[in-house]
């Protein structure tokens, strides 16, 4: 079931209102959002009919409990991130990575956000799931002030028709969303983005973050908070692992730390 609408709040929000009765699957599109949104509230900018603006429902394993919701993010965005692969197919651009938690990167460039929403009938049960993707396809500039937009269209100079795209996107979902946890989890780390090196970090949060060490990054090198630091792993929640310059290990839930770009 996929229904296409060429206005709505949100795909999202559709779905959140009308879902009761519909299938696994289910999927909703816009040509364009009053008021689309992504991580964290903020705002997602799309010109109508030039990207994809996308939900599905999902019902997860009954024995999925909420502890382990972080599978669903994974698996969302290893098949978001094999949708934009194909999209890009032929043409030469950077790595397809994930940016953690879930943010899809084309090299160092933001081509892809996603917002899972999930709605627990009990403390130990998930009832359904609302992923909510939206995919830079055929917009040629962004004019938010978002920090590092990119679209396929800017990278291919081709035009796709986000009808099309959906369709590639709903089947790499189905295909990842049975949560085999080895599989899922070895896509999930080799995509990492950022994930071989020492890269600048900033720590949202103040007695989380570690002595500073010195980071030469534009103006950002003396912000309170700045420090160099690789991945080491990601755990099964979903908090992330870094190591620092001095050896350190800190370990971060989203919201805490945040790539310097």
């Amino acid at each position: 079931m996929m229904t296409h609408f060429d206005q709505l709040e949100s795909t999202n929000c559709y779905l959140r209102q009308y879902h009761q009765g519909m299938p696994q699957y289910a999927v909703v599109t816009a040509a364009y959002q009053t008021a689309g949104r992504g991580q964290r509230g903020n705002g997602w900018e799309s010109e109508p009919g030039r990207n994809l603006l996308f939900s599905m429902l999902y019902y997860p394993p009954a024995g999925l409990p909420p502890s382990r919701q972080f599978q669903i993010s994974k698996a969302v965005a290893v098949a978001v991130a094999e949708t934009v692969d194909r999209l890009l197919d032929g043409y030469d651009h950077p790595e397809v990575c994930i940016k953690w938690p879930n943010d899809i990167y084309v090299g160092d460039r933001k081509i892809a956000g996603i917002l899972i929403e999930n709605a627990l009938q009990s403390s130990t049960r998930i009832a359904h799931s609302i992923i909510g993707v939206g995919l830079n396809v055929n917009q040629r500039e962004f004019r938010s002030g978002a920090p590092n937009p990119v679209s396929a269209v800017n990278i291919t100079g081709r035009e796709t028709p986000p009808e099309v795209v959906a369709g590639w996107l709903r089947q790499a979902l189905v295909a990842t969303l049975p949560l085999e946890d080895s599989w899922l989890d070895e896509c999930y780390r080799r995509r990492l983005w950022r994930s071989r090196g020492f890269h600048p970090y900033i720590s949202l949060v103040a007695s989380a973050a570690p002595a500073p060490t010195a980071v030469k990054v534009g103006d950002d090198s003396g912000r309170a908070g700045c420090f160099e630091a690789e991945i080491v792993g990601v755990d099964p929640d979903g908090p992330i692992t870094l190591r620092t310059r001095s050896g350190e290990l800190r370990v971060f839930s989203f919201k805490e730390v945040a790539p310097v770009l």
